[in-house]
């Protein structure tokens, strides 16, 4: 690559992040009757977890038991690399079965792969019922200590993280994805996997903005609240409005903004 500075430019070398495609299939319990359910852009590493992350913010799981076995698939399939298999429970494949992506998802978007509309609006999900609260000071802790733990963006530029935190800031899990909602996925899942927590208890503290993507996601797996250290978007203010999900946005520099339910930060 070329670097310019005061208009000369000079050789130089710099490191990229990474990005390949990944299938993640579906089998039905005890058989080998296997489908691709999406194919995701992502950076390759904690494929299984964002995998089961995946599958329980889609609603394809409704916990971690439903995950009788997950994992690449073996050394006879040529796209090992980049697929995981997820045998889950006769009953939830059965019900996944409407379940469908209409073209893959890419890097940028985790809902626009959705073929019916019905499922972006989080149709039947539950209103989130936690009474957690949280102090100002501890939300203006967060995105510090996820920052300390980006290795991947702080030798590229190109990643986006998500980590997930106790009410009183103990940092449980962070990730990073050149997805933002691939990161969510991925740190999801290693709470799940490693029951590490119910999220019930965390807080969700996202790099960049908190679109509707990364606030649906949060509110099928019972996060009551979000913060991102960018703004909001006007869906995923109203989704957080209507499933009682806190979302904070500009939580930087010593401040933050509360857009929705607001009784959970106290001072």
């Amino acid at each position: 690559m070329a670097f310019v500075e005061r208009n000369m430019p000079r050789g130089a070398r710099d490191e990229l992040t990474v990005e390949e495609p990944m299938e993640i299939r579906i089998c039905r319990e005890g058989m080998a009757d296997c489908r691709t359910i999406s194919v995701t852009m992502r950076t390759p590493g904690r494929d299984v977890e964002l995998s089961a992350g995946f599958l329980f913010t889609e609603g394809i799981i409704k916990s971690v038991e439903d995950i009788l076995s997950i994992g690449h698939p073996g050394p006879d399939d040529p796209n090992s690399r980049n697929a995981v298999e997820a045998s889950i429970s006769d009953e939830r494949y059965r019900e996944s079965s409407g379940y469908t992506r209409s073209f893959n998802a890419n890097s940028s978007c985790g809902v626009c792969g959705k073929s019916n509309i019905n499922e972006i609006f989080l149709k039947g999900r539950k209103v989130i019922r936690s009474t957690l609260s949280v102090s100002a000071s501890t939300i203006l802790s967060l995105p510090g200590i996820m920052t300390g733990e980006q290795a991947i963006f702080s030798k590229t530029g190109g990643a986006h993280a998500a980590a997930l935190f106790s009410v009183e800031g103990k940092l449980l899990a962070v990730e990073e994805d050149v997805g933002r909602h691939n990161a969510v996925d991925k740190a999801i899942g290693k709470l799940l996997l490693g029951k590490l927590a119910d999220p019930s208890g965390c807080i969700l503290q996202a790099s960049g903005r908190a679109g509707f993507e990364i606030v649906q996601k949060a509110i099928v797996a019972g996060i009551p609240v979000i913060s991102s250290v960018s703004a909001p978007t006007s869906l995923a203010v109203e989704a957080a409005e209507a499933f009682n999900a806190t979302v904070i946005g500009f939580a930087r520099n010593g401040r933050f903004n509360v857009y929705t339910h607001s009784e959970r930060v106290v001072p």
